[in-house]
């Protein structure tokens, strides 16, 4: 793959603000001792990054009281395959260390190669990679390399673009709690030729953040890329992972706000960053608008705290509240079963049960399988509580009602008559006209297409409403749609017209470039 110009070979510099994050997001950062820290660029270019790396190193120096040079020969390496780009990025180097130290010592060669990254062996591993890789097509690559790429990276399949593998060698090259960040297109995070890498990363290193910034212009010459930052630790996967999307043409990288988010596993990468694909559209998240996603109450002794109206045993009547639970939710119907929930709290506290003798009779009695549960164990002076607090202003509130694991066509919304139980995610809202243009959404092809990506899938391959999924969700703004598409849509909900609601729903996701078509979402 001998290059020329890496105008040419898919190289595409970056601009400082992008070195300077992906540095502090691998920890190389000037306060702290980079004496013994070995860090490398497989793709380096002019040298952005080994300008602003030698700088931090030279500071560090400083502060810390140790040979610069020797850090510099031992501990770093960039590698450039372009022949023009190398010339260039060595004389940068040598120049800056000149103007650093007032030597010219003529070290890049020590720590410069001027060869093909993905073909070269290393004899040792490094604790930080940082990288802008080639943006070279599957198309462009040489057939030769194409070769040698099948057979050396299990990463290098389907139509992979030449920086999949680079991220394969680079996470090999990893010391143990190293770290890894990459600025390049973020289509491996959901196209197929990216599944393998996927995979790896799931099961053998942790994904730590991602900064997605296909809208802004993170390199110093226009180009259509994608880009986004993606920061990996050769370390046991965490469960959370920090996500953020910035859809500025300038990013302020010190005011980013990211998110916890679920750590992706195999299949369920293209579900969590799904981000990618729909917020460029103008949709937003459903608590956003001003609802409100809970999941109801769990008692971690369901038989004592729920009882149907004929086993209520007297207990005083301020002390239940009529329960919703997902089997009154089924075959597309919503019949109360007449089920109770014994309620042991006042304003937030627990009761005292003196005031309250029939209920208090009533706990005596379950006491042994109440003191079983963990939370009594935890907590024995309070072994007649609840997992989860018990609020009964949340009983008059109007609400869309969620089974986790329901194959009704319809979403259902409860006026305000019952509190949810655990199985039951709920949405609230101040009225009931936005709660059914919420549930006319949320019931469209749009939705679904969404949840089948990003919802956990079980028996038969029904869809779970999970307060992680729906915070996920991506919808149209309510208060943006027109006054007839809104009554049409409360309408639709009445009719249970799933027709209309998806007419509606699509219309305007197609104003966005954003449509629905025999299943599938297409921009």
């Amino acid at each position: 793959m001998e290059r020329k110009s890496g105008r040419n070979h898919g190289e595409v510099f970056t601009n400082k603000n992008v070195v300077q994050f992906i540095l502090d997001e691998v920890g190389y950062s000037s306060n702290l001792n980079l004496s013994s820290i070995k860090i490398l660029e497989p793709a380096s270019g002019n040298g952005a990054f080994a300008t602003e790396i030698i700088k931090r190193l030279y500071k560090s120096s400083l502060d810390c009281q140790f040979s610069f040079i020797d850090s510099v020969i031992s501990n770093l390496t960039f590698v450039e395959l372009d022949t023009i780009a190398f010339a260039k990025l060595t004389t940068t180097i040598d120049d800056l260390i000149f103007n650093l130290t007032n030597k010219r010592l003529k070290i890049s060669p020590q720590i410069c190669l001027n060869t093909n990254f993905l073909t070269w062996h290393f004899d040792h591993q490094f604790d930080c990679i940082v990288a802008n890789p080639p943006y070279i097509r599957h198309e462009l690559i040489p057939e030769n390399d194409k070769a040698f790429f099948r057979k050396r990276y299990k990463t290098f399949k389907y139509r992979a673009d030449l920086y999949i593998p680079f991220f394969e060698y680079s996470l090999e090259l990893l010391k143990p709690n190293g770290l890894l960040s990459f600025i390049c297109s973020n289509r491996w995070l959901n196209n197929q030729y990216g599944k393998i890498l996927r995979e790896q990363i799931s099961s053998l290193y942790n994904l730590r953040k991602v900064l997605n910034i296909e809208k802004s212009s993170p390199f110093d010459e226009a180009v259509t890329a994608y880009p986004c930052i993606t920061t990996i630790q050769k370390s046991k996967r965490s469960e959370k992972v920090l996500f953020c999307e910035d859809n500025s043409k300038e990013i302020d990288f010190n005011s980013l706000k990211f998110e916890e988010v679920e750590n992706p596993k195999n299949n369920s990468w293209q579900n969590l960053f799904l981000h990618y694909n729909i917020n460029h559209i103008a949709l937003i998240g459903i608590e956003e608008q001003g609802f409100e996603i809970g999941i109801g109450v769990a008692t971690g002794a369901d038989k004592v705290f729920i009882k149907n109206k004929n086993e209520l045993n007297g207990i005083e009547k301020n002390r239940v509240l009529p329960i919703i639970k997902s089997t009154d939710l089924k075959n597309n119907t919503f019949k109360w079963t007449e089920n109770y929930l014994i309620n042991p709290y006042d304003n937030g506290e627990l009761c005292d049960l003196e005031h309250y003798p029939h209920l208090q009779t009533y706990f005596n009695d379950n006491k042994q399988t109440l003191l079983q549960r963990h939370t009594a164990k935890k907590t024995p002076n309070k072994w007649y509580k609840t997992i989860d607090k018990i609020k009964p202003e949340l009983l008059s509130k109007p609400k869309l009602l969620l089974p986790d694991l329901t194959g009704n066509k319809f979403l259902f919304i409860d006026n305000g008559k019952f509190y949810p139980h655990h199985n039951l995610y709920y949405i609230t809202a101040d009225n009931i006209s936005s709660l059914k243009i919420l549930a006319s959404i949320l019931m469209s092809d749009f939705i679904k297409h969404q949840m089948s990506q990003i919802g956990i899938r079980m028996n038969g391959g029904l869809p779970r409403f999970q307060s992680q999924v729906l915070r996920q969700l991506k919808i149209p703004n309510i208060n943006g749609l027109g006054n007839a598409d809104r009554e049409n849509l409360i309408k639709a909900y009445d009719r249970q017209d799933l027709e209309t609601s998806n007419q509606i729903i699509n219309k305007y996701c197609t104003q966005h470039g954003f449509c629905v078509m025999a299943g599938e979402v297409v921009n």
